[in-house]
């Protein structure tokens, strides 16, 4: 009869468990990084709950633009864990600008469009890919999976808002979510 060691040549010494060797394969380590990262999603979340008002709100993350969808819309590599990072859509805390795709004054479309085309390239000269930023008091947007943030940049000896430097532009007007819709050809009128 043939011993253990001429059946499987490779095998282990008998006596000695064969699946702890002392280290964690990679599957076993990615198991553990996801396991780590959701306990600590929840705790963020549970201890957000407890706030009063009942919204989740995180309170900063280092970013990094990936691009600019629009005056008002960055999509950003944010800095979730040592090592962990995600990529998200992030819309601008109380802004509107123009849009990019579709003028919201049908009967000036055109003007409108050129407008947010302005918003837009202003946004890609303040806030190029690659460049550094913060996002504070994050919550999820009720549209497409996407966050609202408070969004700013290092500029050598302070933080700017993003908002501040639209509105102090003229490409956005100031907006929130409990505002009616933004009258955009009476607002182009005073432009």
């Amino acid at each position: 009869m043939p011993t253990r060691a001429q059946v499987r040549p490779n095998a282990p010494p008998a006596g000695r468990d064969r699946r702890c060797n002392g280290r964690l394969s990679v599957r076993d380590m990615l198991m553990l990084k996801m396991f780590m990262t959701t306990a600590a999603l929840i705790c963020s979340a549970a201890h957000a709950s407890e706030q009063s008002d009942n919204s989740v709100q995180f309170a900063e993350y280092a970013a990094t633009i990936v691009r600019v969808i629009d005056g008002d819309t960055l999509e950003v590599v944010v800095d979730l864990w040592p090592g962990l990072t995600g990529t998200y859509s992030i819309r601008v805390r109380g802004i509107d600008a123009p849009e990019t795709r579709r003028g919201s004054c049908p009967e000036r479309e055109e003007e409108m469009l050129e407008w947010g085309a302005e918003a837009k390239a202003q946004v890609e000269k303040l806030y190029p890919a690659g460049t550094p930023i913060k996002l504070e008091d994050i919550e999820p947007d009720p549209f497409a999976g996407r966050f609202v943030a408070d969004v700013r940049r290092r500029r050598t000896d302070r933080w700017l808002f993003l908002k501040n430097e639209l509105l102090d532009r003229g490409l956005a007007v100031e907006w929130t979510p409990d505002m009616s819709d933004v009258p955009w050809c009476l607002v182009l009128d005073t432009r």
